[in-house]
């Protein structure tokens, strides 16, 4: 901008008349300005402009394939997963550290408190102390001379016997009624002892009776069982036997009676003179489940099957009746009547151990019997 610009205004305020007409002028000549100023720098701007970029071609992309890229992407997920789960416990661990630290600094706090309580009211009661025992020492003195006193004087004495007396009586008194209170007591727990005693004897006594009476029917029913077998194979009339509620099922598997309820139906094993066969063969094979079932058998199913086939006098499975006929070949009937004749007489014993003296005395009962009847 030419020097001579800026006195412009003034020079023509100066030849003119009216003011405002130098205001338009200056408005004038400062557009002007701005005008030849815009345009300059617009000119510098083309002249100065920055010229194309020139770069060196190069391969964008492409150079790893898809199923790495997604690899990659898996990787970086699992451990962005991993790095927020470890920044998540750190932060919990912090956050447990401070909340410790305040917990402690709240102790602290509290145990100073403590303290300088306990050390305040030591010093009160030092203080107490000090303050009164000059009084103390006062009364501590006033009472040794009292006592001096009483023990010189003959009528203090006597008249201290009485308080004496009665903090005596009081004391015997006592003493008196806590014995009576400890005898009464121990009169009522040798009285509870001896009842607990005899319900304990009277107990024992029913169980033995009832034992007695479960044996006595349980011998009932194996020797009317026997004398059912007996009368069938000579082809006697068996005599009826009378049951009581004690007696029913009671020669059958003790065991099962305690693990769980047998059927009415399965607990009566048919009599072999009761049961209208046919032929030889039948009447074998109803004796051979006969002292089937005098043993006891363990399967349930199959004491379920020889019932079943006693009941409606079907026919028995293949293998069941093959294993008959070759237990009644092979002679262990007269085993099995020998095993279960030991077994009503010695019911103590375990079947194992009565099989085993049988196997050793060659089925013979009455060696048996001499053993085992010490």
């Amino acid at each position: 901008m030419p020097f001579a610009n800026f006195h412009l205004p003034a020079l023509i305020f100066s030849h003119c008349h009216k003011p405002y007409m130098c205001v338009e002028i200056k408005c004038i000549s400062l557009s002007a300005d701005a005008q030849k100023e815009e345009e300059e720098l617009r000119r510098w701007k083309e002249e100065n402009r920055p010229g194309p970029i020139q770069l060196a071609p190069e391969r964008l992309g492409g150079a790893v394939s898809l199923a790495e890229v997604r690899q990659r992407q898996q990787v970086e997920l699992r451990q962005s997963k991993l790095r927020k789960t470890l920044r998540k416990e750190e932060m919990d661990q912090k956050k447990r550290q401070a909340e410790e630290e305040e917990n402690e600094k709240k102790k602290a706090l509290q145990r100073e408190k403590a303290t300088k309580l306990e050390m305040r009211k030591k010093q009160e009661d030092e203080q107490r102390q000090k303050l009164y025992q000059d009084d103390k020492q006062m009364k501590t003195e006033e009472f040794l001379q009292r006592m001096e006193r009483s023990s010189s004087s003959v009528s203090m004495a006597a008249s201290s016997s009485i308080p004496a007396s009665s903090w005596t009586k009081s004391h015997e008194y006592r003493d008196t009624r806590r014995e009576e209170e400890n005898s009464d007591l121990l009169k009522k727990k040798e009285e509870q002892r001896r009842k607990a005693e005899i319900l304990e004897e009277k107990q024992k006594q029913q169980e033995e009776d009832r034992k007695r009476r479960t044996e006595a029917d349980h011998r009932r029913v194996n020797m009317a069982f026997l004398d059912r077998l007996e009368a069938g194979s000579s082809g006697r009339v068996p005599e009826p036997m009378t049951q009581t509620p004690e007696s029913t099922n009671v020669w059958l598997d003790d065991d099962d009676d305690d693990d769980e309820p047998q059927d009415t139906a399965l607990s009566t094993v048919p009599n072999p003179s009761q049961l209208h066969t046919d032929s030889e063969e039948e009447n074998a094979l109803v004796w051979s489940i006969s002292v089937w079932f005098s043993v006891g058998s363990r399967c349930r199913c199959l004491r379920n099957r020889l019932a079943e086939a006693l009941r409606w006098r079907r026919v028995l499975p293949p293998c069941l009746s093959c294993s008959m006929n070759q237990m009644n070949q092979q002679g262990d009937c007269g085993h099995m009547w020998t095993l279960m004749k030991l077994q009503n007489r010695f019911p103590y014993y375990e079947l194992d151990m009565l099989e085993e003296i049988i196997k050793q005395c060659n089925g013979n009962y009455q060696q048996a019997y001499e053993l085992l009847d010490v």
